[in-house]
């Protein structure tokens, strides 16, 4: 370097010689990596008579940082020829770190005032270090070498290197190129500090293009932004487009560029957008003078440009846009400095854009999650609301069963009482026949009553559970119709309300596929509710109706009928419009939940008109299930009666009542029954009895073996039922598993179980046919 340039260098350095405190700064971490490198190099190059200390030789940081001083680490050389002092205040995140470098004797005192009694040095050697800070010693040469290196790495990521200089120097003061070069870093250190802010990349952009502008004196710097979404005339409907969407200009003169999107150059030419993601940058001196596309060089000359300069902006290995300097007057000669300037933004904005991405992309994420915890807590909560109104209906069932319970109960307890004390009575006079057949009917009514109430429970129970089976078969819906209507009047006995049936069924429509008893339960539930809520003089009609596909019912009453509100409630179990302890009217609030799972479980629907003080209408639409479905093969039931057909019944029992019940009862409906105790003689006999049926009821581990063994042991097709009073969990696989074909669950139902022994029998006939 000549003689000039050393002067003005030397210039430059008793700058920052006469003022020794340089400002804090923000660094990279390499950079802070080259200046701690530094201070160790002074050691070396000083170790005779030199003190060097940093955070090691302190006892306690904290204590410091309670007096107010506060950093993240330090190093301190002294020596005769150089005392400095280099205080890292914090490290911003693992790439940065915000330093303080001093020279000045007093600010090296007062940071050794503060920390004195945390660091671990001798006394000998504190009062070394301040008799040489009060000595008044002019060393410049070697400031002047130190301050020179610290430039030197402070400013390489502009490249302050000798190349630089040179390429300056001959149209430039040095003092003009080192302000602009320290102009350049405070635009880098004031990006970082908005970056590490957080701050909206427009607002960074935007600063920062106008500034970079107005320090290289371009006519114009730009942002051209690729793939901008763009609404189009529905929401739905988004395009992308090419386009400038940051500008900034020396002055009005100079045309504004804002928005224009360019449509046939640059986005069609896919090979330009491959060179500027793998780095290429675009610099052009002179316009009419380079052999660049032809397309793009009339777009240039079409908006003035004279040079240019295009440096990609690369997001996440993603072309974002290019950063675009032009001079629009005159040709210009681009510096190495001002193109490597430029790079350094793009990466800083590039940066910046990164940054904003990923926190909109965490902050999508964040509502997103907040939307579910919402959307989560909401469903808790209605879970709650839920699970509160299950109970308060639980609670309001157990006590409504309870009450119905206790009435039916009441009356066979208190009447079968009467009976009881009555006929021990010697006299027995005070008591008619006709009281006592009065007292009789009392007790087998309540006694139905609570069967009943106890069978719709078992049966709802199955329901939800998924345990219950149709069997369908072909019924007369005449004859069906008939018994409920019969039914109907016997429950309408003595309140005063008329039954009516009105069956508008064809002859040959009469026949129609569905499971009569469950069917018979739908109606006569729907029957019951409906003369449970009509007053004395009222009327329900019983209406039966039917097409080629399907069966219609109507139960019509004339009662006090249901707000529009309640409806939905009708078929919630466990519930009820009235509470159980001021309610007018009895019931557990299972029977419609049941009739509804029942003709859903046929397939149908139902529905409710229903007028405040007129009455309701229930309607169940069920299909006609077709032949093939049917769980019972058509057969003549006269086939049944012939004496061909093998109606023996085995039954291996040990409960003398139930056994007894059981005999009698299939006894009257003419079948030939076997009443086996001896299991063993039971399993022994079995071909020799050659009964069509046998029906078992013992504990579930003994009927288990029995069924396996008597399967073993007959040698052709026998059905075997089991009695049982609950079945739980895979309980039914396993009765399945040993050979076991139905199940009966207690209490028997006289009705019910003849018909199952009818449909097996029949079925065991139409197969030997």
């Amino acid at each position: 370097m000549g003689l000039v340039k050393q002067n003005s260098w030397h210039k430059f350095l008793l700058m920052f010689i006469s003022n020794q405190s340089l400002i804090s700064i923000i660094i990279s971490h390499p950079i802070f990596t080259k200046i701690s490198h530094l201070w160790r190099e002074l050691v070396k190059e000083n170790c005779h008579g030199a003190i060097y200390l940093n955070e090691e030789n302190l006892a306690n940081t904290t204590n410091i940082r309670n007096k107010g001083q506060k950093f993240h680490s330090f190093q301190l050389f002294i020596s005769e020829e150089l005392q400095c002092l280099l205080i890292v205040e914090k490290q911003i995140n693992e790439l940065y770190y915000q330093i303080t470098i001093t020279l000045e004797t007093e600010e090296i005192l007062d940071f050794l005032e503060i920390s004195q009694s945390e660091l671990s040095i001798s006394n000998e050697e504190l009062t070394t270090i301040k008799t040489v800070l009060h000595r008044k010693k002019n060393h410049h040469i070697i400031k002047q070498n130190f301050i020179f290196s610290l430039l030197k790495i402070l400013t390489e990521p502009l490249e302050l290197q000798e190349s630089y200089i040179n390429e300056h120097y001959q149209s430039q003061p040095i003092e003009v190129i080192l302000r602009n070069k320290i102009a350049q870093e405070r635009i880098i250190r004031q990006v970082t500090q908005q970056i590490q802010q957080d701050l909206d990349p427009l607002i960074i952009v935007k600063m920062t293009i106008e500034q970079v502008q107005s320090l290289l004196q371009l006519d114009r710097l730009l942002v051209y932004q690729i793939n901008v979404p763009v609404k189009g005339k529905s929401e739905n409907n988004i395009s992308f487009i090419d386009t400038v969407t940051y500008e900034a200009k020396a002055s009005n003169v100079i045309p504004s560029v804002l928005n224009f999107n360019e449509e046939s150059c640059f986005h069609n030419n896919q090979e330009f957008q491959k060179k500027y993601l793998e780095g290429y940058t675009l610099v052009i001196d002179n316009i009419h003078e380079s052999n660049m596309d032809i397309c793009l060089k009339m777009m240039m000359e079409k908006l003035e440009i004279k040079a240019k300069v295009a440096i990609p902006i690369i997001v996440k290995n993603q072309l974002w846009g290019l950063l675009i300097a032009h001079q629009c007057f005159t040709i210009r000669k681009w510096k190495n400095s001002e193109i490597k300037f430029l790079k350094n933004i793009a990466e800083y904005l590039s940066l910046a854009i990164y940054q904003y991405n990923s926190y909109q992309k965490l902050e999508e994420q964040k509502n997103l999650l907040e939307q579910q915890i919402e959307k989560k807590a909401k469903q808790l909560q209605d879970a709650l609301v839920v699970a509160q109104i299950a109970h308060q209906s639980k609670t309001e069932f157990l006590g409504s069963i309870s009450h119905e319970l206790r009435t039916p109960l009441t009356c066979i307890i208190g009447l079968s009482g009467t009976l009881l004390h009555w006929s021990k009575e010697k006299k027995r006079e005070n008591l008619s026949p006709e009281k006592q057949v009065r007292y009789l009917q009392i007790i087998q009514d309540s006694g139905r009553k609570l069967l009943q109430l106890i069978n719709n429970m078992l049966d709802f129970a199955d329901l939800e559970a998924g345990k219950s089976l149709l069997y369908i078969e072909r019924i007369s819906l005449e004859n069906l119709s008939k018994f409920v209507y019969i039914s109907g009047l016997e429950i309408a006995r003595n309140q005063g309300i008329k039954v009516r049936l009105d069956y508008q069924v064809s002859p040959e429509l009469d026949l129609f596929y569905a499971d009569e008893e469950r069917l018979y339960q739908i109606l006569l539930n729907l029957v019951d509710n409906a003369i449970k809520f009509t007053p004395s003089g009222g009327q329900v009609i019983i209406r039966v109706m039917r097409n080629q596909h399907q069966a219609i019912f109507q139960v019509e009453d004339t009662g006090i009928g249901i707000d529009k509100k309640q409806i939905p409630l009708l078929f919630t179990e466990f519930q009820q419009l009235e509470n159980y302890r001021s309610r007018s009217y009895s019931g557990t609030g299972l029977g419609l939940a049941l009739t509804k799972h029942l003709v859903e479980l046929h397939g149908g629907m139902i529905e409710v008109e229903s007028i405040i003080g007129s009455g309701s209408t229930f309607t169940v639409f069920l299909p006609n299930y077709e032949q093939k479905n049917s769980l019972k093969n058509e057969c003549n039931q006269n086939v049944i009666n012939q004496s061909k057909v093998n109606k023996t019944i085995a039954i291996i029992c040990d409960d003398e009542e139930v056994g007894t019940f059981l005999c009698e009862l299939l006894t009257a409906a003419d079948y030939q029954v076997i009443w086996l105790v001896d299991v063993q003689e039971a399993i022994s006999r079995i071909n020799l009895i050659n009964p069509a049926i046998v029906i078992l009821q013992q504990e579930q581990d003994i009927s288990l073996t029995i069924a396996e063994s008597i399967k073993s042991q007959a040698d052709y097709p026998l059905y075997l039922i089991v009695i049982k009073d609950q079945i739980q969990g895979n309980e039914w696989e396993n009765l399945v598993s040993s050979g076991i074909d139905e199940y009966l669950l207690k209490p028997l139902q006289p009705r019910i179980f003849l018909k199952k022994i009818n449909q097996v029998i029949n079925q065991h006939c139409c197969l030997e046919d």
